[in-house]
């Protein structure tokens, strides 16, 4: 069972990496963040698969890389979007929606087969999502579905969720055909360069300073935060890289010793610690529900882990 200490280790650096992101996207572009953090962590584990000596590739690693490249790079720019415009506690959860996808797309593209609690699971999911969207003033049952929709973060994320199912199943393929860490390496760094090259065309074209964030393209400027230190920048950066390196690192282990859905159940527990960040450092409203919310969502990734 060591591959639940490797889940939960990625669902820690996960939670960690968002918590920054979340905490500075009012001050700093996030794409600038993610551009040098994600360069940072490539160069990371390729020391690691260097370490272990580099892998023979298979021949579905170039095309399996370029579909979980792009999917990402979207999803990060939505997961963005949904950060600016929405509470971490709200926005975050939607993304146990993956798990509910990748029910699907993990039969379509690696034949793994759901069971009854798998499904048990899923629909304790989709429970956790309803009450984490009741807020006081909801007098009709649907009310909570329409203010779901309502919400541009919840939307962003939940589109996220539907991408990463889809990507998840390709960094399994892309492992298959490489190693733990030789193809996420090659996946991250240039998920960063691309990264840096958007940040670079925006500033250039905005006239924004280093390292301004563009707060027409993320939402309404949010509380004053001072202007970092070109040593503090570097910090985060440095910080973001190790928990995306770790994070990278731990799942795809995992991935060697589990199935991906059983995996991504683990690493949804990510969910726990960034709505109690949210509510606690950030304020946000509505703790008792969201919390609950969150805790069946996670609660349902349980039971497919358990007893799928």
């Amino acid at each position: 069972m060591i591959w639940i200490f490797f889940a939960l280790l990625g669902a820690l650096a996960n939670a960690g990496y968002f918590i920054v992101v979340k905490k500075y996207i009012t001050a700093l572009d996030p794409r600038l963040l993610t551009g040098i953090g994600f360069t940072l962590a490539g160069c990371m584990l390729f020391l690691l698969s260097a370490a272990r000596g580099f892998p023979v590739l298979g021949p579905d690693f170039v095309g399996a890389v370029s579909v979980t490249l792009a999917l990402n790079i979207i999803g990060l720019l939505l997961i963005f979007k949904a950060l600016s415009s929405s509470d971490l506690s709200l926005s975050v959860p939607m993304l146990s929606f993956t798990l509910a996808f990748l029910v699907g797309t993990s039969y379509l593209l690696l034949n793994e087969v759901p069971s009854f609690f798998g499904v048990m699971g899923i629909g304790i999911i989709v429970s956790g999502s309803y009450v984490l969207n009741i807020a006081e003033g909801h007098e009709h049952f649907l009310d909570p579905v329409r203010s779901m929709v309502r919400n541009r973060g919840s939307w962003f994320m939940l589109i996220v969720a539907f991408l990463f199912a889809i990507s998840i199943n390709f960094d399994k393929i892309v492992l298959l055909n490489s190693d733990p860490f030789f193809g996420m390496a090659l996946t991250i760094l240039l998920i960063g360069i691309a990264f840096l090259i958007v940040s670079a065309y925006s500033r250039c074209r905005d006239r924004h300073g280093f390292p301004a964030r563009s707060a027409d393209e993320f939402g309404p400027p949010g509380p004053v935060v001072s202007p970092l230190s070109r040593r503090r920048f570097a910090g985060l950066c440095l910080l973001i890289g190790l928990f995306v390196t770790l994070e990278g690192a731990a799942i795809n282990i995992a991935y060697t010793l589990q199935i991906v859905p059983y995996v991504i159940a683990i690493k949804r527990l990510s969910i726990i610690f960034m709505v109690l960040y949210g509510t606690l450092v950030f304020s946000e409203e509505d703790i008792q529900k969201r919390i609950l919310g969150a805790a069946l969502m996670v609660a349902g990734a349980v039971i497919i882990l358990l007893f799928a």
